[in-house]
């Protein structure tokens, strides 16, 4: 259930989301969190193909496993 502080001037019968921001187990807000994940992406991107010239792709490791 959510009880607002305020009320919120919308016509009765229309669809609204709500979003609710909240602290992670990190205690790091949504915005911070994104941010994280996103360096770490970039990160893991920027690692060199060790091997470009083969033919092994993701897929197939996936596969294997």
């Amino acid at each position: 259930m959510v009880v607002l502080d305020q009320p919120v001037p919308v016509p009765e019968g229309t669809k609204v989301s709500v979003f609710v921001p909240t602290l992670n187990q990190r205690g790091l807000s949504v915005e911070e969190e994104v941010a994280r994940s996103k360096a770490a992406l970039a990160e893991i991107l920027a690692i060199p193909d060790e091997n470009p010239n083969d033919d092994f792709r993701a897929e197939d490791h996936d596969k294997i496993l």
